[in-house]
């Protein structure tokens, strides 16, 4: 609520556009408040995080938590568009660095075993964040979401239902826990495990 009386304070119409920089939380706050005010307002992703990068900034799904629910208010909202600087990634600490690398490894997983022999073959290039590993992780992650989301973007066919692999559990976890005690991708990657 107060975010939208700051967006109608600062006259905001619908040649206002909206652009969230930093990580998910950030992505999915800004762009729910891109898709429900004026009934749509055109908005850029510049995620920060690795796990941002991969995941959350594409694919269109936006939205805030309840205390009983994750997930549970939002909407699909497409971005007009998504910068990736992937020297943000320098600026990580390692934990949050690490909490993203769950998520590419559910892609390798899930839709790439190609993709999933060269994230074991490059461990080592992945620990030291180097920039050609990246560029290849963060490309191929978004590859493969993007195709995923284009046959499927309003989750109405149950193809999209490959991208919760581990979210299950996650979102369980992370309920419990009250959103305070593991990052997305600690929480993704136990769900995994689990699943």
């Amino acid at each position: 609520e107060t975010l939208w009386n700051e967006f109608s304070a600062a006259k905001a119409d619908r040649k206002t556009l909206v652009i969230a920089l930093g990580g998910g939380v950030v992505g999915d706050l800004a762009g729910f408040m891109a898709a429900t005010y004026a009934r749509g307002l055109s908005f850029i992703q510049i995620p920060t995080t690795l796990l941002a990068q991969v995941d959350s900034s594409v694919g269109g799904k936006v939205g805030i938590n309840l205390p009983s629910a994750k997930n549970i208010v939002g909407a699909f909202w497409q971005p007009a568009g998504v910068l990736i600087d992937l020297d943000v990634l320098k600026s990580l600490p390692e934990r949050e660095y690490l909490s993203g690398l769950a998520e590419v490894v559910k892609y390798g997983v899930i839709l790439d075993a190609e993709f999933f022999e060269y994230l074991e073959a490059n461990t080592a290039g992945l620990l030291t964040r180097d920039p050609g590993v990246l560029e290849h992780i963060v490309a191929r992650s978004c590859q493969l979401k993007a195709t995923v989301v284009e046959q499927d973007e309003r989750e109405e066919t149950g193809l999209r239902a490959v991208l919760n692999y581990g979210h299950t559990f996650c979102h369980a976890i992370e309920t419990v826990t009250h959103y305070g005690h593991y990052l997305h991708g600690e929480a993704v990657a136990s769900g995994m495990i689990y699943a």
